[in-house]
């Protein structure tokens, strides 16, 4: 979906020829956007008879993406639901080095007025959850960000 001022037939055309299922232009209303975004949902959705995996797994941690709910070593883990969309982001993204504004930005949305440091608060709550004992799975990564992996 192309959220955009781009109002020209052309932009339309050219959004909708490079795969965007709809295009809207602003001004819009975040509930005509959410309307729209659940249509499309509700289409991509038909005819898909698999039933989706929602468990994530990352070394001991397991994530129940419907229930959210989540264990370390088989031991259920208690997570507000903050810290569960901040630990589902890091395990989808599993080796990969995630910056403070692109957790940020994948974590809180773009409706989030605050500034980078809660990303540190988070990760910090976190650790203390689901980083216990000797093989420390989050990393920090000074100056670059965080990585969820295997100690080396």
């Amino acid at each position: 979906m192309f959220l955009t001022a781009r109002d020209s037939l052309q932009d339309k055309i050219a959004g909708l020829t490079l795969g965007g299922d709809d295009y809207v232009t602003k001004p819009f209303s975040l509930e005509e956007v959410v309307a729209r975004l659940r249509v499309i949902l509700r289409r991509a959705g038909k005819g898909n008879k698999e039933p989706r995996n929602v468990r994530l797994t990352f070394a001991d941690i397991e994530l129940d993406e419907e229930t959210h709910e989540v264990w370390k070593a088989g031991q259920p883990v208690s997570l507000s639901p903050t810290e569960f969309t901040l630990l589902r982001y890091f395990v989808i993204n599993a080796g990969t080095v995630l910056s403070k504004p692109k957790i940020l930005d994948h974590v809180w949305r773009y409706d989030f007025g605050g500034d980078v440091n809660v990303v540190e608060s988070y990760v910090s709550y976190l650790r203390r959850k689901i980083d216990t004992g000797e093989k420390r799975l989050l990393h920090t990564l000074r100056g670059v960000g965080y990585v969820l992996r295997e100690p080396r």
